[in-house]
């Protein structure tokens, strides 16, 4: 954001002469504004990402899950906002599924899945006993930094779904916490 201050003089006689006269220019500069490029769209999904399952499962930090499926596509049902209508998004790009993969790295065994319904049984327990389907969203910047919708899966009265948080501050972005709505089963 640039602010522009520009002072002159104004009349209905022409000036005789210019030189000599003053412009003065003030010039203020916003350097809180975060970043929204492709790079920092993935960054700051895998780091959500990252800190739901380490952080936000509602197990508390320090839980590990038996393994972490990942949906391979946008989650739209991601997040807080309570949709669950939508069809999965589009499909997470490489780069994205590498950073998240860097994410999850001291998370414990992990996969990717292309449809969570696989690993659910009839009465929505999950099919592999103690995993966690995990769902992300398409990132939103904004002037506070970004929000990242995400969301856990771990059977039919266990899971969470908000939105994360996160703040770009000296270079680098952080997972301050949820924001907005959430909902916890």
């Amino acid at each position: 954001m640039v602010f522009a201050l520009v002072v002159a003089a104004c009349s209905d006689d022409v000036p005789v002469s210019t030189s000599g006269a003053e412009t003065t220019t003030t010039t203020a500069v916003a350097d809180s504004t975060p970043p929204t490029s492709d790079e920092d769209r993935i960054t700051v999904a895998a780091l959500a990402v990252g800190a739901l399952v380490r952080d936000f499962n509602t197990f508390g930090s320090g839980h590990r899950f038996t393994e972490v499926l990942i949906q391979s596509r946008i989650d739209p049902n991601a997040g807080g906002k309570g949709r669950f209508t939508a069809d999965p998004g589009r499909l997470l790009t490489v780069t994205e599924k590498v950073a998240i993969e860097d994410a999850l790295v001291d998370a414990g065994p992990y996969r990717w899945i292309d449809d969570p319904a696989e690993f659910r049984t009839e009465d929505l327990l999950p099919l592999i006993e103690g995993s966690a389907i995990i769902g992300v969203g398409e990132v939103v910047f904004d002037l506070d930094g970004a929000l990242v919708p995400v969301s856990l899966w771990c059977g039919g009265v266990c899971g969470i779904w908000l939105d994360l948080r996160l703040v770009y501050d000296g270079g680098d972005w952080s997972v301050v916490g949820p924001e907005g709505p959430m909902m916890i089963s």
